[in-house]
């Protein structure tokens, strides 16, 4: 059984919270919550008249509502449906939002929202809820101080992408003008994949989506970065998982080891995996062959907690953990960087972390240029 941790966030809070080093907090302060909400009652009205008409889910009707604000924010008619006293309803609700006015940020956040309203109403299996944008921000620090885009194009790729927030929040942290950034996703639900293509054309993002096994020959270029919300638990298809160094001789094997080591095949030289994992991924007998394939194929830079708050209980805590493929320049650092991070409430705190974080980059390794 596949488990992943339900988490639940609110944007406000995340913004107040997070926006702790200087420039990101201008960055973070242009943020509206009104027009976040207002993107969100739009898209959860519409959901709801459209969930009542084509007798669907309200996820699948979120995505037709999506498109429908993307089609001159109008109503689409097939067979008959929606009603015409439901078309007047959505019409309505689309001419009072004004997309223009809103920020690719806000929207994000808008439809989060209605996702995670949706992933409760329609009862989505645990493994797909979606990665919170505490943790996300938290994340995109992490790449920013230690595997920052340069003036190349930077390739960002997300091994298990679900509905995107993890992927998109990363992009609207450390994109800055002058900043070249090319996503790409891959997952094997398509309901999900719909949502993340719906949100990335509602924020104006260019993301190459991909309906595929993560752990099939994959369809895209090498990254340098890659950023994902682990799924945890076993891989079903042992003839595939046997391709891996990370499988077990018998048994299943667990897909968050075969996903670190097919991850570490896509990164170029010198790149960096940040990968939401169990705190306890190492305290294993057989966590002992992931570490050897890491050591071999790379380094183990680092491992950063996340506050026990987030978490039910202390086996369902997650950590960040931080990799890098070898290459020409790179080396593992003299003392790995294990840290733990603080409430996210406590800007103080956040602060002197990320304080650390940076002179440890500075200070233990060097990265490939």
């Amino acid at each position: 059984m596949i488990v992943k941790p339900f988490f639940f966030s609110i944007p406000n809070t995340i913004i107040r919270s997070l926006a702790c080093r200087q420039g990101h907090i201008e960055r973070w302060a242009k943020v509206s919550t009104e027009r976040i909400e207002t993107v969100y009652h739009t898209l959860d009205q519409s959901s709801e008249i459209l969930k009542e008409a084509l007798q669907t889910s309200y996820l699948e009707a979120l995505i037709e509502s999506g498109e429908n604000l993307l089609e001159n924010q109008s109503a689409r008619v097939i067979d008959g449906k929606p009603s015409e006293e439901a078309v007047k309803a959505l019409n309505h609700l689309y001419t009072q939002l004004d997309l223009s006015e809103i920020s690719p940020s806000e929207k994000r956040q808008g439809v989060q929202l209605a996702i995670l309203k949706g992933m409760r109403e329609d009862f989505i299996q645990a493994n797909h809820q979606m990665t919170p944008d505490s943790i996300g921000s938290l994340m995109a620090y992490l790449v920013e101080i230690i595997a920052p885009p340069g003036e190349q194009p930077y390739h960002l790729l997300d091994l298990s992408v679900g509905t995107g927030n993890l992927i998109y929040t990363i992009y609207h942290f450390l994109n800055k003008e002058g900043k070249t950034i090319n996503l790409s996703g891959i997952d094997n639900d398509d309901l999900l994949l719909s949502i993340a293509a719906t949100s990335a054309a509602l924020q104006e993002l260019d993301v190459k989506l991909t309906l595929q096994d993560a752990l099939s020959n994959l369809l895209t270029e090498p990254a340098d970065s890659i950023v994902s919300d682990l799924p945890v638990g076993y891989y079903p298809i042992d003839e595939q998982a046997k391709r891996f160094e990370t499988s077990f001789e018998t048994g299943h094997s667990y897909t968050h080891f075969l996903l670190i080591e097919q991850g570490m095949k896509y990164l170029k030289e010198g790149g960096f995996g940040f990968y939401l994992v169990p705190s306890n991924i190492f305290e294993s007998e057989e966590a002992k062959t992931l570490l050897s394939y890491i050591q071999k194929s790379g380094h183990f830079q680092g491992m950063v907690s996340l506050p026990k708050e987030l978490f039910k209980s202390e086996q369902s805590r997650k950590s960040i953990l931080i990799v890098q493929k070898k290459g020409e320049e790179t080396q593992q650092a003299k003392e790995v960087l294990l840290a733990a991070a603080p409430d996210f409430k406590n800007i103080s705190a956040m602060q002197e972390l990320m304080t650390e974080i940076t002179e440890w980059k500075k200070t233990q390794f060097k990265q490939k240029s």
